[in-house]
C-alpha cells in the first residue's frame, strides 16, 4: 500500500479528526484463517461530520493547505500467550517496535502528524491475547488521555466469538472517534451551548475506555504474516482511529454514494484483496480502484 488520497491528507491532518483535538500469530507459512480489518462503520455524529466537510470541499469552503504538524502520545502494548512469551525476547520486540515506529512515521509525514512512541509494555495473558476479554485488557493497559494513541499488538487476536479457534486470526481493527466530553452549564444545566453559560468540558474516561486498536502481532515489520508483515495494518487501524472510512466504505457504484467522504478517492464497490493492478469495480466511474490507498485491503508488498 502507498498512501492515502490528497485530500485524505489534508483532513487528517485538520485538528477535527485527531483524538488528540478531542473530535472525538499466525506465522509464516502457517494454515490460518485470515480475516483482514473488523473496523465498525461511523456513527451517526461522525457520519455527519464527515458530510459536511465533503460539502465544503465541494463548496470551496475548505481549500488545500500545508498540513499542520501536531505530535501523538504513542504508546505500544505487546500482549502474548503464556506459550508465546519466551519467544518475544526483549531484543525482538524492541525490534518490532522501532520497525513499527519508522513504519508509521513514514506512512503519516506528509500529513505533519508524528508519534511519540513511549516505552511499550509487555504482558503475558493468554485471555487477552486471544482477545477473550477486550474490556479487562484495556482497563488494566491503556495510558493517557483521549488524547494518547493506544495500540494493542495481539500475539493471536481473534474476531469476537472465535478467540477459541487457533486457526482464525483477525489482522485488527480500530475504535473511531466519538465525543468523550460533555459539557457543565454555570447558568442552565440543559444548556448545550458553551457560550450560553456553558464554560467547561469534562473528558469522561468510562467512555472511551475500549479507545485504541487492536492489531496482530505478527503483523508488525518482520513479524512473519505473509503478505501482511510491514506494519501497513497498524497505518490503516490508525488511519480509522484519526476518522478515516474505508474506501469502499458504501461498497456501491451508485451514484450519489458517499464512499468514504473524500472527494479524490475514485469509488469502489469491492475491497481489494492482493495487488490487482488495473482493478475498476466502478468502471463507470472516474478512475480505477485505490488500490495503493492504506485504507483498503490491499496486501502489504503494494
Amino acid at each position: 500500500m502507498l498512501g492515502f488520497s490528497i485530500t485524505t491528507l489534508l483532513l487528517i491532518a485538520t485538528p477535527i479528526w485527531a483524538h488528540s483535538h478531542h473530535m472525538a500469530v499466525g506465522g509464516r507459512g502457517r494454515s490460518v484463517n485470515l480475516s483482514l480489518c473488523d473496523t465498525e462503520g461511523p456513527d451517526q455524529t461522525l457520519q455527519s461530520i464527515h458530510s459536511e466537510l465533503s460539502a465544503q470541499k465541494k463548496l470551496r469552503k475548505v481549500k488545500p493547505r500545508a498540513p499542520e504538524s501536531f505530535t501523538i502520545e504513542t504508546y505500544f502494548h505487546f500482549v502474548v500467550t503464556e506459550d508465546t512469551a519466551a519467544y518475544y525476547t526483549p531484543e525482538l520486540r524492541n525490534t518490532l517496535a522501532t520497525a513499527q515506529y519508522n513504519a508509521l512515521s513514514a506512512a503519516y509525514a506528509p500529513t505533519g502528524i508524528k508519534f511519540d512512541l513511549q516505552p511499550p509494555t509487555f504482558t503475558t495473558n493468554t485471555t487477552w491475547a486471544t482477545n477473550a476479554d477486550e474490556l479487562a485488557m484495556k482497563s488494566a493497559l491503556r495510558q493517557g488521555t483521549y488524547k494518547a494513541l493506544n495500540l494493542y499488538f495481539q500475539s493471536h487476536l481473534s474476531s469476537p466469538g472465535s478467540y477459541n479457534d487457533p486457526s482464525n486470526f483477525l489482522l485488527g481493527y480500530c475504535e473511531l472517534p466519538t465525543s468523550v466530553t460533555r459539557t457543565t452549564c454555570s447558568s442552565s444545566p440543559s444548556a448545550l451551548n458553551l457560550g450560553n453559560g456553558c464554560t467547561t468540558r469534562t473528558e469522561i474516561p468510562t467512555e472511551y475506555a475500549t479507545d485504541g486498536c487492536n492489531i496482530l502481532l505478527s503483523s508488525m515489520p518482520g513479524g512473519g504474516m505473509q503478505t501482511y508483515d510491514q506494519g501497513k495494518t497498524a497505518v490503516h487501524e490508525v488511519g480509522h482511529w484519526f476518522g478515516l472510512l474505508h474506501t469502499f466504505q458504501d461498497n456501491s457504484c451508485e451514484t450519489g454514494s458517499s464512499g468514504d467522504f473524500i472527494a479524490d478517492t475514485p469509488q469502489e464497490a469491492v475491497a481489494t484483496d492482493g495487488c490487482p493492478v488495473g482493478k475498476d469495480s466502478c468502471p463507470g466511474s472516474e478512475g480505477m480502484d485505490p488500490i495503493g490507498n492504506f485504507m483498503d485491503y490491499s496486501s502489504d508488498a503494494w
